[in-house]
């Protein structure tokens, strides 16, 4: 496929090399001048070069050896990315394709899918009802209990634990909204889950749309924990059960979250700050410190406004006898 293959599809103009090739798209923020991505907001218009430079308008900085303008940006997103669109590959009458590399010291229980071109490093323990998606690769020691899904393009590091129910690789959560309804936003990319992490039961970590969602080193998702497509965690990272994390937000290394916390899209969370249960984290937290409540703050400024709002009552009624005396007080002064 050549940048001129694009340019008819989305019936947009092209500037540049129309033979250029294209690849799978990626995030703007790591595309090079091989690669395709998309500049759709103008503070991405920075001096770089790309490859292939799908825009929703001329970008004044940026450079790009194939520039493709167009005015529909959703609908140009959704065309290009379904090109990349891939299943898991797997056959019934053959669970463990072929094509997958399977290292020594592995087992493969009945009931165990293993998809195309997928690798098993050693010593990886599989058991039984566990599906590995294509283009898989798992690294040494890996333990994964029943239940499993691993989906395809999902890289996870050595001596990592994936407890029963999780789900790694679900699409992550991108509509258009239409007239007509919702249009899904094709999810092309991968999971990238390093290693001596610690994955609890029923988590859900969605792929990335471009690129891939990141789990770090040493990092600890307790049970029930959701993690947005593109999200980013930093090491050794935990993060108690029923947590979610939205889209495109990235965690700093050594950060604690407590249960039940709710964080935003597109925030970043200061390397060593604690999130205290339930909090709604609404925007970025760029210093370490204690945070809580809804929406969260620095721990002391919680706690004021909660002591604060105990004493609401009690301050309504000294505040209801204030008017009523200064209403009295007026009224002599008019008699």
């Amino acid at each position: 496929m050549k940048a001129i293959d694009i340019a008819k599809l989305l019936g947009a103009s092209l500037e540049g090399d129309p033979e250029f090739p294209v690849r799978k798209p990626v995030p703007i923020l790591e595309a090079g001048d091989e690669d395709v991505t998309f500049l759709f907001e103008e503070k991405y218009d920075q001096e770089k070069t790309y490859g292939v430079l799908i825009s929703s308008f001329v970008p004044i900085h940026a450079k790009a050896k194939a520039l493709i303008v167009t005015a529909e940006k959703e609908l140009a997103m959704i065309k290009v990315l379904s090109l990349f669109q891939k299943d898991d590959r797997f056959s019934i009458a053959e669970p463990v394709s072929k094509s997958a590399v399977i290292a020594e010291g592995v087992e493969v229980p009945p009931f165990v899918f293993i998809g195309e071109n997928s690798r098993i490093g050693k010593n990886t323990k599989l058991y039984p009802f566990v599906f590995i998606g294509s283009d898989v690769e798992l690294g040494e020691g890996v333990k994964i209990h029943p239940f499993v899904y691993v989906g395809h393009d999902v890289r996870i590091g050595d001596n990592t634990i994936i407890f029963s129910g999780s789900v790694i690789g679900a699409d992550g959560f991108g509509f258009y909204r239409t007239a007509e309804g919702y249009k899904k936003i094709p999810q092309v990319g991968g999971i990238i889950i390093e290693e001596d992490c610690e994955i609890g039961a029923n988590v859900t970590i969605d792929r990335a749309t471009m690129g891939n969602t990141v789990i770090k080193r040493g990092t600890k998702l307790d049970d029930q924990v959701h993690i947005g497509h593109n999200v980013e965690i930093g090491e050794n990272t935990v993060i108690a059960g029923q947590t979610g994390i939205a889209g495109s937000t990235k965690v700093g290394s050594w950060v604690m979250m407590g249960g039940q916390v709710g964080i935003a899209d597109h925030l970043e969370i200061s390397d060593r700050a604690i999130i205290l249960a339930k909090a709604g984290v609404s925007k970025s937290l760029l210093q370490p410190g204690i945070y809580g409540g809804y929406f969260a703050r620095e721990r002391s400024k919680m706690l004021k406004v909660r002591a604060l709002e105990e004493r609401l009552p009690e301050i309504f009624e000294r505040v209801k006898k204030l008017e009523e005396e200064f209403e009295r007080k007026n009224r002599k002064k008019e008699d």
